[in-house]
């Protein structure tokens, strides 16, 4: 596990800290002293206790640490080169004990927030330092303890594997006795304790076993380990603390293997971080994400308040925020971005819903208010306004901006269900659907988050049908319902996404995935714009007569779809992935893989940039490559029947269709 924090990807004015874990140890880069060094810190493998051996700080100040990424390029960039994943060869070598696991990515985390808090009850550590005789140049350590201190800092954490050792490790088995907990601190959090914070005396004393699960040890028996529920509170708790430093943390995971990521989930979830997963370090694109994730423009320390007219209120809210103890409707959002998305539910006060009268129109504020790591130059020393014109370009200084935006909105109100229906939007429903969905399942079961969102499709369509008075019989016959919303065409994409999210990774009862898949696509579609969201559960399927020539701008996610286009390229978009699709017999006059230079690659191009995150892309060719990753996603054909006792899922789109109007017919008729 490796830990980067990057300020900013701008040369001038602008520090870095690398920090390595290899194995059991940390390794401290020292970029600045006149010969780059690098010195180790030894991480406790114990469940209990300090994090690490020598306290980072006294290993090397983090003044030293930190380091201008334009005057120390070449150290930052050595370092960097030098990351090698964890080599269990290394642990004999470092004298530690194996048996306890190898990956001590909570300690490593406890020991680096530990030294930021400290330095942040410090603020006049580096003035001291300076004054006691360091001749080391002030670029970048005079930027250390500024009046924001950490504003905008990225923690990076890197994970090949679970973490397994000491605190936070994810798996638990039996250890030997853990220390006795020192009188004093008996109502003291040992996470609280190794962060360096005043932790709350009520919460209680706990308990990380950790394992490798994979037999390494003295020769002993392998070991059974299992999931540590415990661990979720340990990161709870270290979210917390980088939340108060302003810290953003994200996490790079490439495993073929489970990470544990539902225990580090609160990580990226309280800091406005986020989580990268691949399924190996080959597919993996580091570079690419990480560039995109450090230059996109940051809000940090945000406060949002709703405010609405006495008629409805704010019931719930949705994404990376968290509701403040004190005053309600207010929010705090440790980090965001311009790509961050939040999504809120109101509730009428009473029965009455909304006045009628127009000249009192329900009103909405919102109110944010955030601060804003700004480039600005440096001030003249000259008495004119005006530079000279052998003036050198002058130097950049970054000041922290608090910043307010004020939105203030009054409502129209629909008076009948058609208008309603007219402007409703999908991609708005659909981001509602996904949080709700997301924590059901995370709560009472994915079977259970299944079902609440087909009966929520059922009773929404029954309303439809209901309302615009489109079910009807002639006797004797079935009621017959409308289960595509065929009279609104804004809602028709509706059955659809919400067929989409029932076959998703997020709900699918297939063991196939990753394990971590879940939660990965749950911190990764909580804070997608809403366009991008879409793109995610349905994918976008086009398709080409030639590399130049577009034959369809969109298509179905269903084999019949290629047949009827005729066309012999198709291109999929799955936001994470690009998968470009040559049917089998394609003219031979059509080049594979297209040109540079062509419209199909230009478009591809374009795409990638515009991502928050860099797409993968596939190109395969029907009856040549392996294809299972394309056919895969025309979700809306006919899948194998699983099953869960009596409950049998949806087997493809039509299927489904059929089964929610049955279902819509039960409930208009018998108010099931």
């Amino acid at each position: 596990m490796h830990l980067v924090n990057w300020g900013s990807l701008t040369p001038a004015g602008i520090t870095a800290f690398y920090s390595k874990l290899h194995c059991m140890q940390i390794g401290l880069y020292d970029c600045q002293g006149p010969h780059p060094s690098i010195r180790y810190v030894h991480t406790s493998g114990e469940a209990k206790g300090p994090p690490t051996s020598l306290g980072l700080e006294e290993a090397l100040p983090l003044s030293y640490l930190l380091a201008p990424v334009g005057a120390c390029k070449d150290c930052i960039a050595a370092a960097v080169d030098n990351l090698e994943p964890d080599m269990l060869q290394h642990v004999g070598s470092e004298g530690g004990d194996s048996s306890l696991g190898t990956r001590s990515f909570g300690a490593a985390l406890q020991a680096v927030l530990r030294c930021l808090g400290q330095a942040a009850l410090e603020p006049h550590a580096t003035d001291q330092r300076q004054q006691s005789g360091s001749n080391a140049s002030t670029s970048g350590r005079d930027l250390v303890m500024d009046a924001a201190y950490f504003a905008g800092t990225r923690l990076i954490a890197f994970l090949a594997g679970p973490p397994e050792r000491g605190q936070g490790s994810v798996l638990k088995r039996k250890l030997p006795p853990a220390p006795l907990v020192p009188p004093d601190m008996t109502d003291i959090t040992y996470t609280s304790l190794a962060l360096g914070l005043q932790p709350s005396p009520i919460l209680p004393t706990h308990s990380n076993g950790t394992a490798n699960g994979r037999g390494i040890g003295n020769g002993s028996d392998p070991v059974q380990a299992e999931p540590d529920p415990a661990a979720k509170q340990f990161y709870e708790e270290a979210a917390s603390a980088a939340a108060a430093l302003g810290v953003c943390i994200d996490v790079y995971a490439a495993s073929e293997e489970g990470l544990g990521l539902a225990y580090l989930d609160p990580l990226p979830s309280i800091t406005g971080g986020a989580v990268f997963l691949y399924p190996s370090l080959d597919e993996a694109a580091l570079p690419q994400d990480i560039y995109k994730r450090l230059s996109c423009p940051i809000a940090l320390d945000g406060m949002l308040r709703i405010r609405t007219s006495p008629e409805f209120s704010v019931s719930q809210a949705y994404g990376q925020l968290f509701q403040d103890e004190q005053y309600e409707n207010l929010v705090h959002i440790t980090a965001c971005t311009p790509h961050s998305t939040f999504a809120f539910d109101f509730q009428y006060a009473n029965a009455a819903g909304f006045a009628t009268t127009v000249d009192s129109p329900p009103m909405v504020q919102m109110v944010f208010q955030y601060s804003l790591l700004a480039a600005r130059p440096a001030a003249w020393s000259a008495s004119n306004d005006s530079d000279p014109p052998d003036a050198k370009p002058r130097p950049t200084r970054y000041v922290v901006e608090r910043r307010m935006r004020v939105l203030t909105q009054a409502l129209q109100v629909a008076q009948d269900p058609a208008t309603v229906y007219e402007h409703a939007r999908p991609d708005c429903i659909l981001c509602l659907l996904m949080h709700k969905i997301s924590r059901a399942a995370a709560e009472e079961g994915v079977w259970s988050a299944r079902q609440l969102l087909q009966d929520w499709l059922v009773r929404a369509l029954a309303n439809y049908n209901t309302n615009t008075n489109r079910a009807g019989s002639k006797p004797g016959a079935p009621l017959q319902v409308d289960a595509t919303f065929e009279g609104a065409e804004t809602l028709q994409a509706i059955p659809r996404l919400v067929y989409a999210l029932l076959r998703s990774p997020m709900l699918s009862p297939h063991p196939d995935h990753h394990p971590d898949t879940r939660t990965s696509l749950h911190l990764l579609w909580s804070s997608l714009p809403l366009e991008d969201l879409q793109t995610a559960v349905y994918p976008h399927l086009s398709s080409y007569q030639d590399p130049d020539t577009q034959a369809y701008t969109r298509h179905s996610l269903s084999r019949a779809a290629l047949v009827t286009a005729g066309a012999p390229i198709f291109l999929l978009d799955t936001f994470t992935s690009l998968i470009l699709y040559y049917t089998p017999g394609y003219p031979s006059s059509i080049p594979f893989p297209p040109p540079h230079s062509s419209l199909l690659r230009r478009t591809i191009q374009a795409v990638k940039q515009s991502r928050q995150i860099s797409p993968q892309l596939k190109m395969v060719r029907g009856g040549v490559d392996d294809v299972s990753q394309f056919t895969s996603k025309l979700i809306e054909e006919p899948d194998a029947i699983f099953s869960q006792g009596n409950r049998q899922a949806t087997v493809g789109l039509v299927a489904f269709l059929e089964q929610v109007k049955f279902e819509i017919q039960q409930f208009i008729e018998h108010g099931m």
